[in-house]
């Protein structure tokens, strides 16, 4: 096979490749994520929530809240500075209440998408993982 035929094939292969990536882009998501980003109070809180996919109107979104992981280890992670030896300090009900309050308007903004109707919300077991906390 001449250098020019390989040559052919790996442009082909890597063109094959932009394709099926531009395919499988969603525009509702995309524009999602870009409505979240453009979020200054969202952008300005230690965990950045973000839209995973967009189906027959439900967004899904991430988020560190959850059953399986308590608030207090999230807080741990995302404000070290913040004291947790006491759950009912004011300061950590004030953290509590911004997380909820930061996380509810993620949602609306979701809602306020057009063609989004529901909110879901799927624990960031990523974003935990980065951190060093496995999420089963």
């Amino acid at each position: 096979m001449s250098n020019k035929q390989q040559l052919l094939i790996v442009a082909a292969l890597f063109l094959g490749l932009g394709l099926l990536w531009f395919l499988k882009q969603d525009p509702a998501l995309n524009h999602l994520n870009t409505t979240l980003q453009a979020d200054s109070e969202l952008q300005s809180y230690p965990y950045q929530f973000r839209a995973l996919k967009v189906e027959n109107g439900v967004a899904t979104l991430t988020t560190p809240r959850s059953p399986e992981v308590s608030v207090l280890q999230f807080l741990k992670i995302a404000q070290p500075k913040l004291d947790t030896s006491n759950p009912d300090s004011p300061t950590m009900i004030a953290a509590q209440k911004a997380l909820s309050r930061i996380q509810e308007k993620a949602g609306k903004l979701a809602k306020a998408q057009e063609g989004i109707t529901e909110v879901q919300w799927e624990i960031d077991r990523s974003w935990y993982a980065s951190h060093g906390l496995i999420v089963e």
